[in-house]
C-alpha cells in the first residue's frame, strides 16, 4: 500500500519567523505588502527571491492569484534558485483564460528539462492553493483551485546536489500580474504520520468525488439519496448526507489543523444559509429531519459550523432543533425519553446525536435547559438500552429490546444493536466524566469500549454492523474523547488504528469511494452491505467510512479533548 505524502500545514508545520520573512530580493516591479505577501506586475519573468535556504527536506504553501496575463496567458511560479538567484528548479501555474490551466515543473543543469506536466486540464480558476514539499529526491505538488480545478502528482528524483549549492526559494511570474499570500516555507520538514497520510489522502477522495467549486466559494455538491445528479427530486440535497461528510472535513481540521479545510467548512455554512430557512434549519419532523436521528445529525452539523466559526447563529438552529426534536418527540410511554420518529413504534439508540448535541450545547453555553434534555435521554438510555455484555439495544418497543430472544444477532448488514450509537454512549459516558469528575461515568466508558470490542469485530477490526451510512459518525470524538481516557487498555488504540488501516487497504474503489464492509470488499456480490443497497458511490457510505481512517489521524497526533469555549462545565451541577 503506497501513500503518497502531501503537504500538511498549520499544526503539523511552523510558520517561517518574522524576521525571516521579512528580507525578500526582488527584481523588476514587484510589491511587498507584507511579510507573507507579495505582488507583481512583469511583462517578462520576474522574480522575488527570500533569503531562507532549503535544507534536505522542506514544505512549501501559499495562496497565487492570477489577476491578468498577456495576451491571454498568465504564469505563476514557485522557484528555487542558485547563490546568484538564478532558477534552477521550477514549479509552475499557467492559465488561458479560455479556460485552460496547467501544472508543471522543471529543473535546470546546464539546460532545462521538465520533470513534471500534468498537460492542459480544464480549469477556470483565477486563484490557486499550492503545496509543494520534498522528503525524498522527489518533489510532491498539489495545486487546487478556486473554481474547482485540482493537481496532485509526485516528480521523478530530482539530483541531491541541486539543494546541496546555496538554493534560494522565491516565488516568480512570467508576463503576468500576481498576488502571493500566506506564504509559509518549513525547513527542514518532518512528514506527515502514517494515520496523517490516510488521512489527507481519503479527505482528498472525497473532496474529488463530492465538492464543487474552490475552498472559498465552493460546497458540498448535493445528492439524493447519496448520489449527485444533474437533476435531482430534493434539489438542495439531502441536508443530513452532506452532514456526513462534513463530519470527516471536521475530523481533518482537528487531527491536522488545515487552514483550506476550514475555508471549505466555512463555504459550506455560508451555503446553508442562504439555501435554508431559519424554520427549515430548526423544524423536526418535516421532510427535511424526518426523524430523530436525522435531527441529531443536523443539529451537530450546525455545531461543527459554531465551533469552527463562532458564528452564533449555528448555535442557535442547534438550540432550536435539538428543541425541537425533543418537544416532539418526547413522552412518559416506555418510561421516557423520545421516539425515533412520527410513527412512534419505538424508541431508540439512534437519538445519540441530539443527546450528545445537547451536551455540547450545554457544555459551550452553560445553558441548564439542554443540560437537562441530555440528561433525560441518556439516563432513559443508561437503565432501558444497556445489556448485561455491556453494550447497548438498537431499539425498545412495547414488547421490549428488539431482537431481545437473539442478543449476539450483530453482523453487517444488520444488527440488534449499533456500533455508532454505542460509540455515541462512550462518548458521552466520557464528556460527564470530565464534566464531573465523576468516576462512575469513567467506569462506564471503559465498559462500554470493552463491549464494544467482544461484540463488534469481523476479522480483527470494527464491524460496521447495522448503519453503512452513519457508523463512522462519531469517529473523531471516539479518539478525542474516549481513547484518551485514564485508564484506557492501549488495545482499543490499537484497533482502531488497525480499523483504519483495513478500511484504507481493503475498502477503497480505484477512483476513491469507500464501502460499508471495513475489511472488504469494497463492492460487489461479495459486500453485503452493497447488497443492501448501501453504496461505496453514495456520499453518506464513503464519508462515514472514510471518517474512520481521517479520525486515526486525531490519535496519531495526540489531539486531547475538545476544549470547552464558553459556559461552564459544572454549571448545571
Amino acid at each position: 500500500m503506497k501513500v503518497r505524502y502531501f503537504l500538511i500545514f498549520a499544526a503539523l508545520a511552523v510558520a517561517i519567523p518574522h524576521s525571516c520573512l521579512a528580507k525578500w530580493q526582488t527584481e523588476g516591479n514587484w510589491k511587498v505588502t507584507s511579510d507573507y505577501t507579495l505582488s507583481v506586475s512583469c511583462t517578462d519573468e520576474g522574480f522575488a527571491w527570500n533569503s531562507i535556504q532549503p535544507q534536505s527536506t522542506w514544505a512549501f504553501s501559499g495562496d497565487m492569484k492570477i489577476v491578468k496575463g498577456a495576451k491571454g496567458n498568465s504564469c505563476a511560479r514557485l522557484a528555487f534558485g542558485n547563490a546568484k538567484r538564478k532558477a534552477v528548479v521550477l514549479v509552475s501555474i499557467e492559465h488561458l483564460d479560455s479556460g485552460l490551466t496547467a501544472v508543471s515543473a522543471d529543473k535546470f543543469d546546464g539546460e532545462w528539462h521538465r520533470i513534471l506536466s500534468s498537460g492542459w486540464m480544464p480549469g477556470a480558476d483565477s486563484s490557486f492553493y499550492i503545496t509543494v514539499s520534498r522528503i525524498t529526491d522527489s518533489m510532491n505538488i498539489a495545486v487546487a483551485g478556486n473554481k474547482g480545478f485540482y493537481y496532485s502528482e509526485e516528480t521523478v528524483p530530482i539530483d541531491p546536489s541541486v539543494w546541496s549549492t546555496g538554493v534560494y526559494y522565491g516565488v516568480g511570474a512570467y508576463a503576468s500580474d500576481v498576488e502571493f499570500s500566506g506564504l509559509k516555507f518549513e525547513t527542514p520538514y518532518s512528514p506527515p504520520g502514517h494515520y496523517t497520510a490516510l488521512a489527507q489522502s481519503a479527505v482528498q477522495d472525497l473532496l474529488k468525488n463530492y465538492w464543487t467549486g474552490g475552498p472559498d466559494d465552493g460546497c458540498i455538491a448535493p445528492t439524493y439519496s447519496g448520489y449527485t445528479a444533474p437533476v435531482l427530486p430534493m434539489p438542495r440535497g439531502g441536508m443530513w448526507e452532506r452532514g456526513m461528510m462534513t463530519f470527516a472535513l471536521d475530523s481533518y481540521y482537528r487531527a491536522t489543523g488545515d487552514a483550506v479545510t476550514k475555508r471549505r467548512i466555512k463555504a459550506e455554512w455560508a451555503r446553508m444559509k442562504r439555501i435554508y430557512t431559519k424554520e427549515e434549519l430548526t423544524s423536526a419532523g418535516g421532510q427535511i429531519h424526518p426523524a430523530c436521528d436525522d435531527s441529531g445529525w443536523d443539529a451537530s452539523l450546525y455545531m461543527v459550523f459554531y465551533r469552527h466559526l463562532g458564528d452564533p447563529y449555528a448555535l442557535e438552529c442547534a438550540k432550536g432543533l435539538v428543541d425541537s426534536a425533543y418537544n416532539r418527540w418526547h413522552d412518559d410511554t416506555l418510561g421516557g425519553s423520545i421516539w425515533y420518529d412520527n410513527s412512534r413504534k419505538h424508541k431508540s439508540l439512534y437519538q445519540i446525536g441530539l443527546v450528545n448535541c445537547a451536551m455540547d450545547i450545554w457544555r459551550v453555553s452553560g445553558d441548564k435547559h439542554f443540560h437537562d434534555i441530555a440528561m433525560s435521554c441518556y439516563d432513559w438510555m443508561e437503565s432501558h438500552l444497556l445489556r448485561p455484555d455491556g453494550i447497548y439495544w438498537a431499539d425498545l418497543g412495547v414488547d421490549g429490546p428488539a431482537g431481545v430472544e437473539r442478543p449476539d444477532d450483530i453482523h453487517e448488514g444488520g444488527s440488534v444493536s449499533f456500533l455508532a450509537g454505542n460509540m455515541g454512549m462512550a462518548i458521552l459516558h466520557a464528556k460527564l466524566y470530565r464534566a464531573t469528575g465523576d468516576k462512575k461515568y469513567l467506569d462506564r466508558a471503559l465498559r462500554t469500549a470493552d463491549g464494544m470490542s467482544r461484540k463488534f469485530l469481523k476479522d480483527g477490526v470494527y464491524m460496521d454492523d447495522r448503519d453503512a451510512w452513519a457508523n463512522g459518525t462519531f469517529a473523531a470524538d471516539w479518539a478525542q474523547e474516549v481513547l484518551t481516557l485514564p485508564g484506557i487498555d492501549p488495545k482499543h488504540k490499537a484497533l482502531f488504528f488497525k480499523t483504519a488501516d483495513a478500511v484504507y487497504a481493503n475498502d477503497r474503489t480505484p477512483d476513491g469511494y469507500y464501502g460499508g464492509c471495513w475489511n472488504g470488499p469494497v463492492d460487489g456480490p461479495g459486500s453485503r452491505w452493497s447488497m443492501n443497497g448501501s453504496r461505496p458511490q453514495q456520499i453518506m457510505t464513503s464519508a462515514s467510512t472514510a471518517n474512520m481512517v481521517i479520525a486515526a489521524a486525531i490519535l496519531e497526533n495526540n489531539r486531547s479533548p475538545l476544549a470547552v469555549f464558553g459556559g461552564s462545565r459544572r454549571g448545571a451541577e
